[in-house]
């Protein structure tokens, strides 16, 4: 910002132009690929959609499979640009959590019949600005068939999407999913087990959702989740009941990782888990978070204090 001085102060912004923005970033893009030209990472830069259409302009990312976007100031139309970009083909893994994305540009890219990233594995769309709209259109969409993991969370989202991956004939390939923070309740928990998508997953993330004991039954006992390893259940509504069949789980015997910290369930529950006689592949057990100073095993703050409310 510049002032100018004599008689009436005058302000004017110091906003460099689309040139001056191409030279810069293209030095810094040739830069960061010096290592790895297959790794860009430029996260936490104050890019939007005009850095995000000078990327997909250049011709120095042809090579790159792995782009880090997150934290930045990325639009619909920087997705957009992104996902239509001939030059960045050979992506596999997006990285966009932390950004300004509406339902908009992802139903925008639900329907598209020009994205070019058809080698996308992996894609990260946490804290952004969407709703059930978008992404249940998105699971149900074939551009993102490839999606090897999909990352949702912390978004307004909630049974709607749930509801559309258990509907959804694509991303039949999807083995981990993040749905943290969202409002998933009973209902969306039958809705997820009517489907295919959820039979392949290996990851599954609903910590911080609305969860209660019914559900948590729900899915102990599911011959659904046979190819699960990893678990987080982390800041639901989890009582006694709900914890005992977890730690009864025959079909859930596959767990590598259980993480359960911030419920409601007391010692009975938490021995039940912590002395369990069937899941027999448990490396990590996690009962007990952000708690520095106690030898309970269950952490006995309140958890609706950081687990979103309605809208």
């Amino acid at each position: 910002m510049g002032i100018i001085r004599g008689g009436d102060a005058e302000y004017h912004e110091d906003e460099p132009t689309l040139e001056e923005k191409t030279v810069k970033l293209e030095e810094t893009i040739r830069t960061c690929l010096q290592n790895d030209s297959s790794i860009l990472k430029l996260s936490g830069k104050y890019l939007g959609a005009d850095e995000a259409a000078i990327i997909s302009r250049s011709d120095q990312v042809r090579a790159v499979k792995t782009l880090d976007l997150s934290d930045n100031q990325i639009t619909d139309a920087g997705l957009k640009f992104l996902l239509e970009s001939e030059n960045l083909e050979a992506v596999e893994q997006l990285h966009l959590g932390v950004n300004f994305i509406t339902d908009e540009g992802v139903l925008v890219a639900a329907a598209s019949t020009t994205l070019a990233l058809k080698n996308l594995k992996e894609l990260i769309l946490s804290d952004n600005k969407l709703t059930d709209a978008s992404v249940a259109e998105m699971v149900k969409s074939p551009n993102f068939d490839n999606l090897e993991s999909l990352d949702v969370g912390w978004n307004e989202i909630g049974n709607g999407t749930v509801k559309a991956l258990g509907e959804t004939e694509h991303m039949q390939g999807l083995k981990k999913l993040d749905l943290e923070r969202g409002y998933i309740d009973g209902d969306g928990v039958q809705e997820l087990l009517k489907g295919r998508v959820i039979e392949q997953l290996e990851e599954l993330n609903l910590s911080a959702n609305k969860l209660k004991d019914d559900s948590i039954m729900e899915l102990a006992t599911t011959p659904k989740l046979a190819s699960l390893r990893v678990l987080r259940f982390s800041q639901n509504l989890i009582g006694d009941e709900g914890a005992k069949a977890l730690g009864e789980s025959t079909t859930l015997s596959g767990l590598t990782h259980l993480y359960l910290g911030r419920n409601y369930f007391g010692p009975e529950g938490a021995k039940s888990i912590a002395e369990t006689k069937t899941l027999i592949n448990l490396k990590v057990l996690m009962l007990q978070e952000g708690v520095e100073t106690t030898p309970d095993l269950v952490n006995y703050s309140r958890p609706e204090l950081l687990r979103p409310e309605d809208p």
